[in-house]
């Protein structure tokens, strides 16, 4: 089942994206592909760019753990840790 990707960020690099991805671990690709980009391109302090890899980590710990499991059953997903939020929404 495909889903709608849907991630926004807040801070000094704020911002938001959205796709359509096959499936959560798709997603999660995608959310890590994003902020490498992020953290490279926005120049931000060595510590606002470990606070942004910790908060990713426990996103992607999150979407692994739960959205699989409320998208199968057709249901939307989202969770919001520090600044990074994610929408998980089927498709079809």
């Amino acid at each position: 089942m495909a889903l709608r990707m849907e991630w926004s960020m807040e801070g000094s690099f704020s911002g938001a994206a959205g796709q359509t991805v096959r499936d959560v671990r798709e997603a999660v690709y995608w959310l890590d592909t994003s902020l490498v980009r992020v953290q490279e391109r926005a120049n931000l302090p060595p510590f606002e760019s470990d606070r942004l890899g910790q908060c990713a980590r426990l996103l992607r710990a999150r979407m692994l753990d739960e959205a699989d499991s409320v998208t199968a059953r057709g249901k939307q997903w989202s969770a919001t840790v520090g600044p990074l939020s994610m929408t998980l929404t089927p498709t079809g």
